[in-house]
């Protein structure tokens, strides 16, 4: 089942002056949302000779990996192990990255690979936007648009200087939210239970806890601090060359959609207030003195919107690793959903792991056979909103059920989504075609060409 979006909210309005509205840049591209999706897609095009901005909402790029300091990204090999199947720029910022001593790599594994440093990853993505020209918008929310038919027009921002206006040949809608997709008008969709979401802070004083003990403390003390045992523990990351510090990530919260204003302010403030429950729990129990240091700027959201586009990708494409003629990207991050009554992560390989609230798990099969595909596939058709002439998606925004979104959400997936969205820009701008009509060997070929994927994955059907 799915929730089609309402564009009547039977609310009590006011009337706003009509007003001219200053365009202040035109060019080529605009990509809506500066995270890694947003930035990579602006810079894979630049680099190809579009003119481009991005405009991100909070003050630094690198969205869930900065703002919300989500600050693992998971495996860039196949099943095996034995393959890179991710390259591109998330390779490249990853050496930026070991250059500054910014990113502790992991030996190959199934999941986490990479641990960043949110600060300095906002720092390489100042860099490749300067370095490639790309004309930045921060502090800055897409607003509205103007369309005509298929064809967006333009797209309106609010930030300090009040409302302005950017018009570009196309546009690339990278903001999870579907900040420009929905306003304008393409039609878009959420699934029937959106995937729960979660605050993370910088925490001084986090006891070195086995996975076991922190469940334990959670089970047997929770109800006496107040704290939703039924949101599951927090879980904490190191922070690369600050041993002193944890990056935790908080308990998650379910039934929240991020994209209403309401239901995002009451799930930062009940988040704060959970971290303040678990610290008051962990000193009574066992004396540290937990403390957050910084929160994070933004709420870590797993899920809102979807484009309804030309193909829908499914469960079952991911888990048989169906592979697509338009395939742009692929990866092997288990299908991983979120619910009220834990979490149900499925591998290609035929494990499934079903963890409760508290982080106790059990291990089990969903399939019998030791068979499994090597990876799964994105194809570009699920970045291609229906009726859209010169508008595109990427990112968390691609038409997925929820199955296979459970497994595609994850940040080295949606990064190869924005350098497919960039890439495909270009050739549209230069052949005057739809972003329907982009030739997918093409795509393939100049994604290939490009470095954001291996040969291995992108070879012809």
């Amino acid at each position: 089942m799915s929730k089609q979006l309402r564009t009547d909210a039977g609310e009590d309005v006011v009337f706003e002056p009509a007003r001219e509205v200053p365009v202040v840049w035109e060019g080529d591209l605009c990509v809506i949302g500066g995270s890694c999706t947003g930035v990579f897609a602006a810079v894979r095009a630049a680099r190809l000779g579009l003119r481009v901005a991005v405009v991100e909402n909070h003050t630094i790029f690198g969205g869930m990996a900065t703002a919300a300091r989500v600050n693992e990204w998971h495996s860039t090999y196949d099943v095996a192990n034995e393959n890179q199947i991710i390259a591109g720029l998330t390779r490249e910022v990853v050496e930026r990255l070991s250059k500054r001593e910014a990113v502790i790599e992991r030996a190959r594994h199934e999941r986490t690979q990479y641990v960043l440093d949110p600060a300095a990853l906002a720092l390489e993505l100042d860099g490749l936007i300067r370095e490639n020209g790309v004309r930045p918008f921060l502090a800055a929310r897409c607003v509205g648009g103007v369309r005509e038919g298929g064809v967006v027009r333009a797209a309106f921002l609010e930030d300090k200087s009040g409302r302005r206006a950017l018009r570009a040949r196309y546009f690339i809608d990278a903001s999870g939210d579907g900040d420009l997709l929905r306003r304008v008008g393409f039609e878009a969709y959420q699934n029937e239970k959106l995937q729960p979401v979660n605050l993370q802070a910088v925490v001084a004083g986090f006891p070195g806890f086995s996975g076991e003990e922190l469940t334990n403390l959670i089970q047997h003390n929770a109800e006496k601090f107040g704290y939703p045992i039924a949101n599951s523990k927090p879980w904490a990351a190191c922070l690369p060359g600050m041993p002193d510090l944890r990056n935790v990530f908080g308990p998650r919260l379910n039934g929240v959609d991020a994209s209403d204003a309401d239901q995002l302010t009451g799930a930062l403030m009940a988040s704060r207030r959970c971290f303040r429950d678990f610290a008051d729990m962990v000193k009574s129990v066992n004396g540290s003195n937990l403390r957050v240091v910084a929160w994070a700027q933004a709420l870590g959201v797993r899920e809102t919107w979807h484009a309804r586009c030309r193909h829908q990708l499914t469960g079952r494409d991911l888990l048989e690793g169906v592979e697509f003629p338009d395939s742009i990207a692929c990866g092997k991050y288990p299908i991983d959903i979120h619910s009220e009554t834990g979490t149900s992560l499925r591998y290609l390989d035929g494990r499934e792991e079903s963890i409760a609230p508290d982080g106790s798990g059990v291990w089990s099969r969903w399939r019998e056979d030791a068979l499994s595909p090597a990876c799964y596939h994105v194809p570009y058709r699920s970045l291609v909103p229906r009726d859209a002439e010169n508008l595109l998606v990427a990112g968390r925004l691609l038409d997925a059920d929820r199955e296979a979104f459970g497994g595609v959400r994850v940040m080295v997936n949606c990064n190869q989504m924005g350098e497919a969205a960039g890439v495909a820009s270009a050739l549209a701008l230069r052949d005057g075609h739809s972003v329907a009509d982009v030739d997918a060997a093409e795509l393939r070929e100049a994604l290939v060409a490009g470095g954001s994927a291996p040969t291995l994955v992108l070879r012809s059907p």
